[in-house]
């Protein structure tokens, strides 16, 4: 297939740009600059010179495609409208265009506090985390423009793992530099999570797939962030040593994701089977050691 995406050299768009050129396909992916674009080359893929805030830089490219994923994230302060402007045209360009699939990236947050029962692709987005309530708006933007031609998807991640990117990151860092992996408030919140290559294959599973409405992409578990600090801890050599970050304090530093950061959630996954898809990393507790052995090696 040909496909496109946004964001083709971010955390999770470079994990599916050599997960989809690795299985054959086409890959067509917009980045902002030379330099990016030779990192694209690097992995067997095309690349376009531009912005997602600048419909003109892709526009064209995207109506010629089979395939349109938006893995892109504008970390400023226009991420709702540049968001927005990004899923019209990639709409715009889907439904006039030749696309058979389009995927939008969205995220467990908009779920918000989920209770003990686990949350399926159906429950309610009523009550989304503040930071993430723009979101529900672009997911049914998305979902509204399948037609009997055109499958739209919705996929929503837990937290990511693996590689040099992702917040679990972060508890790595600080177990290197303090001594002690540091997580925010009492820790008992639990946290759905996926490695980001394992969330590779589940964008390729549903574009090969075709599917149609709402994806978690999540590994099955739901563990505590505690635990979570003392296996990164563990692995990082600091004998399970952690710190509890007060919440005011982190505010301080962090804003208001802290508040999307101690949702207390359970997810799963519906549909997984649908799409043939399964974790070939089962829990981020048994997989700490070797993603910090992954963290060391790309830093």
């Amino acid at each position: 297939m040909r496909i496109f995406l946004t964001g083709a050299t971010g955390y999770i768009g470079h994990a599916v740009v050599r997960e989809l050129t690795a299985a054959g396909h086409e890959v067509t992916g917009l980045v902002r600059s030379e330099e990016k674009a030779a990192v694209l080359s690097g992995l067997g893929a095309k690349a376009v010179v531009g912005d997602i805030k600048d419909p003109g830089s892709y526009r064209e490219i995207a109506t010629d495609q089979d395939a349109l994923l938006h893995t892109a994230f504008e970390y400023s302060a226009q991420t709702v409208d540049a968001d927005r402007l990004a899923v019209g045209t990639l709409v715009a360009a889907a439904v006039g265009g030749k696309a058979q699939v389009l995927v939008y990236t969205s995220g467990i947050w908009v779920l918000g506090q989920t209770g003990d029962d686990p949350a399926f692709e159906d429950a309610t987005t009523e009550h989304p985390a503040a930071l993430v309530a723009w979101r529900v708006g672009h997911e049914k933007m998305v979902l509204a423009a399948a037609n009997d031609h055109l499958a739209t998807a919705v996929v929503r991640p837990g937290m990511v793992y693996g590689g040099k990117g992702g917040i679990i990151g972060s508890y790595f860092e600080s177990a290197e530099k303090h001594g002690a992996s540091q997580y925010l408030g009492n820790g008992r919140n639990r946290i759905p999570m996926i490695h980001v290559e394992d969330l590779a294959r589940f964008y390729r599973a549903v574009v090969e797939h075709r599917g149609r409405g709402v994806f978690h992409a999540v590994d099955g578990n739901a563990v505590q962030l505690a635990d979570v600090a003392q296996a990164a801890s563990e692995a990082a050599g600091k004998g399970g040593e952690t710190r509890s970050v007060p919440l005011d304090e982190a505010r301080q530093k962090m804003g208001p994701v802290v508040d999307a950061l101690i949702l207390d959630q359970v997810i799963a996954s519906g549909r997984n089977v649908e799409i043939g898809w399964r974790p070939l990393h089962e829990s981020f507790l048994g997989d700490a050691p070797a993603a910090y052995a992954e963290w060391k090696a790309a830093r």
